[in-house]
């Protein structure tokens, strides 16, 4: 059920319940139809109006329905009174989204995030629970037992919220001594609109055996991977060590979390900061774009909004159209000429692939000047960072020096040059 209020098109509202049709469908539900209501304002007390409910009512008797699904959050008070009219299970968007996020949770990360959404969600519910009782005899010394159970209930669940935001901290910190044992490895972030095929991306990228299905929020777990150099059958190069060039000195992570979709509640966003926390580490976003929807722009804004509001100076964006398979030339051809910069790609098949690994690994490497360092021979501590620095190192020793060459990244020749005891050249 959706709305289309005054100044917004139906179609749009009806965009909108094709994706909450396969929320549903990725939940469980069989979609036995759907309605849109053209209002100017929201009904305070069943967001739809008496009329619409009425006409509501006839069709969940029609259809033999047991739950309606609306587009848009509802109040407490609207939910209660849509279910005593309907007599059928009446849940918003936001309710939807949290028990798909509870089925597709595996680590302990998520599963704790998605209770503490859960939490959060049904703290300004809980007194339609115990209304009933509230009507009880009571006054001063003699408090109704409605409202002495609605404050159990509320001393528990904040209880329990204050204890998953301390074991969430404690994950994250975890996390961190993680990110920093990554070290010098580069690292990029896939970012996008949920089912715009960043799984897919995912596996051609790195060969991971990652979860992939036509469906949205399949994934809801940050997974890290190895860039490797071949888009072969299983995506794993000759030596299994390799980046874009074949270079195992090239040593880029590629980490894929949640996908985004447009009315994400804010609280909600918040339980999964830090999932997003990894994608705070990323020197480049690659945001993947599903091409063939109707609604690309509207995703591409929304993904781009969202990880914006993360604290990351500095990153940079590398767009990925996918699924060009799905849409005619002329509109491909138009694309490229409005995004000349973009990599166009169909991860289904692994048309452009090459390209996108290419472009990756050109980001972090492909801006390197070429060096000779020459320090003592004996100091086998600074030799070994040094070569850390360096790519495709190569050394000579000469009497009591050691000669080391290679190349480096631009911005990390302060670094080098910084290094007590060695004199750095610039080579041709």
């Amino acid at each position: 059920m959706g709305v289309a209020l005054r100044g917004a098109s139906a179609e749009a509202a009806h965009e909108h319940l094709d994706e909450l049709e396969q929320l549903a469908i990725t939940a469980g539900a069989e979609v036995v139809g759907r309605a849109v209501q053209g209002r100017g304002r929201i009904d305070a007390t069943t967001y739809i109006g008496a009329g619409k409910v009425s006409e509501l009512q006839e069709l969940c008797e029609d259809w033999a329905v047991n739950l309606v699904v609306f587009d848009d959050d509802l109040s407490p008070a609207q939910a209660k009174n849509l279910e005593k009219i309907l007599n059928v299970r009446v849940i918003d968007r936001t309710e939807l989204i949290l028990d798909i996020f509870a089925r597709h949770a595996k680590t302990t990360q998520s599963r704790i995030q998605v209770e503490l959404a859960q939490l959060e969600y049904s703290l300004p519910r809980l007194k339609s629970f115990w209304q009933h009782l509230e009507r009880q005899a009571g006054g001063i010394g003699t408090r109704g037992p409605g409202e002495t159970q609605l404050e159990v209930d509320r001393r528990k669940i904040y209880q329990r919220i204050g204890n998953l935001k301390r074991q969430l901290k404690k994950i994250d910190l975890r996390r961190e001594v993680l990110r920093r044992a990554r070290g010098e490895r580069h690292i990029a972030a896939l970012i996008g609109y949920t089912n715009a095929g960043k799984s897919t991306v995912m596996r051609r990228l790195t060969g991971a055996d990652v979860l992939v299905r036509d469906q949205l929020f399949a994934t809801i777990d940050t997974t890290t991977r190895r860039l490797n150099g071949h888009n072969g059958a299983n995506g794993h190069n000759g030596n299994g060590n390799g980046n874009g060039n074949g270079h195992p000195e090239h040593d880029v992570l590629i980490i894929d979390t949640v996908g985004f979709i447009r009315k994400l509640p804010d609280h909600l966003r918040t339980s999964f900061k830090a999932t997003l926390g990894d994608t705070a580490t990323a020197e480049l976003y690659v945001h993947v774009v599903d091409i063939s929807h109707p609604g690309w722009e509207e995703q591409m804004e929304i993904a781009d909004t969202t990880v914006a509001s993360i604290d990351n100076p500095g990153v940079e964006t590398l767009y990925v159209f996918n699924k060009i398979d799905r849409v005619p030339l002329e509109v491909l051809d138009g694309m490229r000429t409005r995004f000349p910069e973009a990599v166009f790609v169909s991860a289904a098949s692994g048309e452009g692939m090459d390209l996108l690994r290419e472009r990756i690994d050109q980001f972090f490497y492909g801006r390197n000047v070429r060096v000779e360092v020459t320090l003592p021979a004996g100091d086998g501590k600074t030799i070994s960072l040094v070569r850390r620095l360096l790519h495709d190192a190569h050394n000579d020793y000469l009497d009591d020096l050691c000669v080391l060459s290679g190349t480096i990244e631009s911005k990390m020749m302060s670094r080098l040059e910084a290094i007590p005891g060695t004199r750095v050249r610039y080579l041709m």
